[in-house]
């Protein structure tokens, strides 16, 4: 079975916001729904769809920081 991660990413002058939607078999229709919500139809580029293969690790290589270099100090988990 094919299973899609479909996340919304919005880019808003200095930062971006996203949201995961969901986890789907039918990316096309889901992102069709969505990109007529309220908050969704100003950004319809901002979809993202990964295939996903269940029972897979997809975090491997540890955690990645989203913050700019200097803006933050990093901190060990």
């Amino acid at each position: 079975m094919k299973l899609y991660l479909i996340e919304h990413i919005r880019k808003v002058e200095t930062f971006s916001e996203g949201k995961i939607i969901g986890i789907t078999s039918t990316k096309e229709k889901v992102v069709k729904e969505y990109k007529k919500k309220i908050g969704f139809k100003k950004y319809k580029n901002g979809f993202k769809i990964k295939r996903m293969v269940l029972d897979k690790s997809y975090h491997g290589k540890g955690i990645k920081s989203w913050y700019k270099k200097g803006s933050e100090k990093n901190s060990s988990l």
